[in-house]
This record gives C-alpha cells, sequence and structure tokens, in this order.
C-alpha cells in the first residue's frame, strides 16, 4: 500500500497550516532575540566610539559614568516592546501570509528602530525639553528629531543586517516546527 497518494500529500499540508498563533510566538521570540542583539550592536557603536580617547575596558562602561541612564533604560525597555510586538507581525507576515521574509525583516528591524527612537527621546523631553519650552532652545529638535537623526545614522546598516537575519530566522523557525508536526 503506498501512502505518497495525493489525497494523502493534500491530508498532510492541510495539517501543517501554522496558526496565527503559532506565527506570532515564532515572531515575538525572534524580534526579542533581535532586540537584544541590537542592544549589543548599540553598546558596540557606542564602545568604539569612545574608546578613540580612553581604554577599551572604560570606554565598555560608559553608561555607568552618564546622567541619563534611566533614559537608556526606558529606550531599551522600548526596544524589547517593539522587538515583540513587531516580531509578532513579522511572524504573521512571513508564516501566514507568505509574504517575502527578506522584505519583512528589513522593514521590521527600520520600525523597530525608528518606533524606538523617536519614544526614547520623549523622556529626556519631558525631564528637561520643558524647561526650555519659549526659550531660544528647541527642545522638539534637542529631544526628538536630533536623536532620530543621529539613531537612524548609525543604526540603518545594523538594524539591515539584523532585520534580514530576523526575517530569515522567522521563515527557518517556522519551517522547523512544520518538520516537528509531520514526525
Amino acid at each position: 500500500m503506498r501512502f505518497d497518494t495525493p489525497l494523502i500529500s493534500r491530508a498532510i499540508s492541510d495539517y501543517l497550516i501554522m496558526t496565527e498563533t503559532e506565527a506570532k510566538k515564532i515572531g515575538s521570540r525572534q524580534g526579542l532575540i533581535c532586540a537584544g542583539l541590537g542592544v549589543l550592536i548599540a553598546q558596540l557603536i557606542m564602545t568604539a566610539m569612545i574608546s578613540s580617547d580612553q581604554n577599551l575596558f572604560k570606554a565598555f562602561f560608559w553608561f555607568t559614568r552618564v546622567d541619563y541612564k534611566l533614559n537608556l533604560f526606558i529606550g531599551s525597555a522600548i526596544l524589547f516592546a517593539c522587538g515583540h510586538f513587531y516580531g509578532q507581525f513579522a511572524g504573521k507576515a512571513i508564516l501566514i501570509k507568505r509574504q517575502n521574509y527578506i522584505l519583512v525583516g528589513f522593514l521590521s528591524g527600520m520600525a523597530v528602530l525608528l518606533t524606538t527612537a523617536f519614544l526614547s527621546g520623549w523622556t529626556g523631553f519631558f525631564q528637561e525639553g520643558l524647561d526650555n519650552l519659549g526659550t531660544n532652545d528647541n527642545p522638539f529638535e534637542d529631544y526628538i528629531f536630533k536623536p532620530l537623526f543621529w539613531v537612524t545614522i548609525f543604526g540603518i546598516i545594523p538594524a539591515f543586517i539584523v532585520g534580514l537575519w530576523f526575517g530569515g530566522q522567522i521563515k527557518v523557525k517556522g519551517k522547523r516546527l512544520e518538520v516537528k508536526q509531520v514526525q
């Protein structure tokens, strides 16, 4: 008796339909991993910039000597929240809607980068910028636009690379789940 008939093949392929919940779970997990990778990349970029005039060990712990630790903490929290949210979106787009994983990964990486930079800037705006309203300073430019600009400049290439890897990982993890379901 042969089991490779079209009817059996169709029954197996119907069984392997990815559920939206599983797709979001895979995307969220990969989004959080990529957010952690993004924090590491940001740390390495800052270390490289600071280490030109300090030793490497001291430069690596630059964040211990700044006055904006709260801003860094809130920015990191926003980054992980965005990784989770956009990861769910990407998981659904790649595994359910079968959209191009390269494009979805890149767009998700850019969305995480820009959303994090924009929302993180508001921390400094509320801490210090409100005091400067009505003066010659422009707090919107100083606390919202400039951070968004510089994070985009320094982060676009890492976001592109991590985003591509992110989309590929979602696709690979989705295929592994389908293989497990067959066995």
